[in-house]
């Protein structure tokens, strides 16, 4: 990866922390409250809010992208 005429990173994607190997952003109403966690694996954290019985429709995961994570080599989120 390139910023201003410098290597900033080199890499593949998935080294370089691309969705492959970032965590999770997990993002759901419950009882009309907003909650978020950041997890690595979000398995153990679904079970958890299926048992809870939490609307899944109100679910979203995320994760970074190769430019998100460019954004954050370079600095453009500061």
């Amino acid at each position: 990866m390139l910023s201003g005429g410098r290597i900033v990173a080199e890499g593949t994607p998935a080294g370089l922390g691309g969705r492959a190997s970032a965590g999770s952003r997990v993002t759901w109403l419950e009882n009309g409250v907003q909650h978020s966690e950041q997890v690595t694996d979000p398995a153990p954290l679904l079970r958890k809010l299926l048992a809870a019985e939490v609307d899944l429709a109100t679910l979203t995961i995320t994760r970074p992208s190769l430019e998100d994570t460019y954004l954050n080599l370079i600095g453009a989120n500061r």
